[in-house]
Order: C-alpha cells, then structure tokens, then sequence
C-alpha cells in the first residue's frame, strides 16, 4: 500500500515537472527581425555648396512712363511670354500724337519749300505757333502752381511728374511749329530742300518708334523662369532702360570648393544629389577646375541643376554620387559587443548569437563583412533582453 503511494506521489510530481518545462519552453521573448539580404548603398562624397544661376535676367521697357499694372508677384513660375507688367497708355499715346504732329509738319514744310507757300498757309503756321505757345505757357504755369503744392505736401510727387511730361512733350512740338514757320517766311534753296527730306525722314522713324513704344507697353517675360524681385510699385515712374523685374531662368547651377585629393575622383558628368530643407534635386558634374583658387586653396566644382525652386544663393547640401557598394547593411544600433562583435538571428525559434566582422559605416548602417548570409533573420528589436539560446516569438 505504502508502496503504490509512493508510486502515485512520483507520477505526479513528474506530470508536474513536465507542464512546467513546458510552459517555459512556450513562454518565448518577443522580437522583431529583419531578413538579411544582399543590397547596393550609394557611396557619396558629402559637400556643401550655394546655389547660383546661369541665367538671371533684368526686364525692362524701351521707353520711360507710369507704371499702371503688375501681373506677377516674386517666386511666381512663369513662361516666355507671359505679361509681367503694363504702363500707362496715355502718355505713350500723347508721344504718338506728338511724333505724328512732327512727322506731318515735316511733310508740310517740304511741300511748300518745294512750291512756295500761300499766304493762306503762312498764316495757318503762324496760328500753329501761337497755338503751341499758349499751350506751352499755361502748362509751365500750372507745372510752377505745382512746385508749391508738392512743397506743401499738397499733391504728390507723381502728379508733377505727369505735368512735367506734358511740358516736355508740348516744348518739342513749339519748337517743331516754329521752324515750320520760318521755313516758309524764308522760303528754300537747293541745300535747304535736301534738310526738309532729311527731317522728314527723321520725323517718320521717330513717329514709327513712337508706335512700336505704344504696342510695348505691356512688358513680356522672354524665358521660362521664376520671379525673383520687382523693384517698381503701381504708379511708380521709370525712365528708359529701368530695370522692374529681375528673372531667374529654370537653369540652375551649383558651386563648391572641394580638396585637392576630392577633386581628382570627381568626374565630369557625375551624378549628383543636392539637398535644401526638404528638396532633394538631382544634378551633374558641369565643371571641375585644374586650378585652386588663391585664398581657400580649394578647387571649382560647378554642378547643373535640374528645375527646382531652391532660392539663389541658399546654402545646400551636396552628395556626389561615386558609385555603389553591395553587401549586407545592418543598422548600427542592433550590435553588441562582449568582447567581441556580435548580433542575434533566430534560428529554430531561439535566439543565436552570431560574431561579425564590420566594414565601412554607411549613414546609419554598417557593412558586414562576415558572420551574416543572405536569408538570415537578424534581431533588430528585443535584441538586448535575449540571451544565446533563448526561446523567442517574432513580432510582425
């Protein structure tokens, strides 16, 4: 009886033991794995550089005025062609009308020179004259009243340059009347003839241009590029030739000093990656020069971009792409190390240690060089809370 009790008490304790062993066998640490495989890195020369163009432009109109209209705002894409900004037409039609009044005077004193002028039309010029001065006079008049206001804060300055504009355009037209008119008092000789044709030539390539000025009033852009800077305001008066806009075609370059040793591995045509904030843009090598520059003692490295919108003259960072290194890249924070390197890899749902030989760093990877083959399951999480032989789960 004691016997088969004794018996009893064994079987259990061993049917115990068992779903104990078990349990810890089931009872795996929870890790997260990568599979192992053979993959390219980029390997970069890492620079920074400024970004400048190959192509910025100053836009301007032919001719001075007010300006009326701007069609853009700075960093606005825009085509070849498209309107940027517009004067005001008045005043540029006042110039036609005054460069035609010449041109038909011209016309005029020539043909009586050439046939000897009628009283009738002596006394029309002289009322021309007269005309053109009480003109003239009223305009100076009202151009003096001005002074004083804008003295006085009264009107604007843009006021009397409109009135200005009005005297300059009707002292040329005195003028012109007046020579008319004692053209014809005096009457023409031979030599007198030939200076009426040349002014009449004169007078109708001035009142041709005059026409050409108006048709231009609105200035067009004359590349695909971005606005950079509008240095006028609506209602601004420019001159002649006045830069308003500044253009900066879709071209874009970079330059960077690199060293001596650098610049003999980089190659033209070479590709390149240029990073601003968020902006990755891809580049190529244009130019490498022979020669350091005096100060820095660093050699020219120009790169041509592709579109972008990274502003001119930011600073960038550059990565020349020298080619590629194959291997097995594992990230750098899954190493350990007890005296020797090592990672675990799961291995029949247990975790193995398995010493590695490292190569060159690579971002934040590193190559290795042997310990690892293609198709392992390396631990990349729960790493440091296994032990060699450990029962794991894999966590998806």
């Amino acid at each position: 009886m004691k016997k088969l009790l004794a018996l009893m008490i064994l079987g259990v304790l061993v049917l115990t033991g068992c779903q104990t062993q078990a349990a810890i066998e089931v009872a795996g640490k929870n890790v997260r794995i990568v599979e192992a495989e053979i993959r390219k890195y980029p390997v970069t020369l890492e620079y920074m550089g400024i970004v400048d163009t190959e192509d910025t432009r100053s836009s301007a109109f032919k001719t001075g005025g007010k300006i009326e209209e701007i069609y853009v705002k700075p960093g606005q894409q825009i085509n070849k062609g498209d309107q940027l900004i517009r004067l005001n037409e008045e005043d540029l039609r006042s110039a036609v009308s005054v460069a035609k009044a010449q041109y038909e005077v011209a016309e005029t004193q020539y043909n009586m020179a050439m046939k000897g002028a009628t009283e009738e039309e002596i006394n029309q010029a002289k009322i021309r004259v007269e005309v053109a001065e009480r003109n003239l006079e009223n305009t100076k008049d009202l151009y003096g009243k001005y002074q004083k206001l804008v003295e006085a804060g009264a009107v604007s300055l843009q006021q009397l340059q409109e009135i200005k504009l009005k005297l300059d355009l009707e002292e040329k037209q005195l003028n012109s009347e007046m020579e008319a008119y004692n053209r014809i008092l005096k009457g023409a000789g031979d030599d007198e003839l030939q200076i009426l044709k040349s002014q009449i030539d004169i007078a109708q390539v001035t009142y041709q241009q005059s026409q050409d000025l108006l048709e231009e009033s609105i200035l067009r852009s004359d590349i695909d590029g971005v606005v950079l800077q509008i240095q006028v305001t609506e209602g601004d008066y420019i001159s002649q030739g006045m830069p308003v806009v500044i253009i900066k075609g879709e071209e874009t370059t970079v330059t960077v000093g690199v060293s001596n040793e650098d610049a003999s591995i980089i190659a033209l045509g070479m590709d390149v990656i240029v990073r601003h904030h968020n902006e990755a843009v891809k580049g190529i090598v244009e130019t490498v020069s022979s020669i350091p520059k005096n100060q820095s003692n660093l050699y020219e490295v120009k790169i041509d971009l592709e579109p972008n919108t990274i502003p001119i003259g930011s600073f960038v960072n550059i990565d020349f792409l020298l080619g590629e290194e194959e291997g097995i890249f594992l990230p750098m924070n899954i190493l350990l190390n007890e005296g020797i390197d090592f990672v675990y890899i799961v291995q029949d749902e247990r975790a193995v240690m398995r010493e590695v030989l490292l190569g060159e760093v690579f971002g934040n990877e590193i190559k290795i060089l042997e310990g690892i083959n293609p198709g392992d399951q390396v631990i990349v999480e729960g790493m440091r809370s296994v032990k060699n032989n450990d029962n794991v789960e894999i966590n998806e």
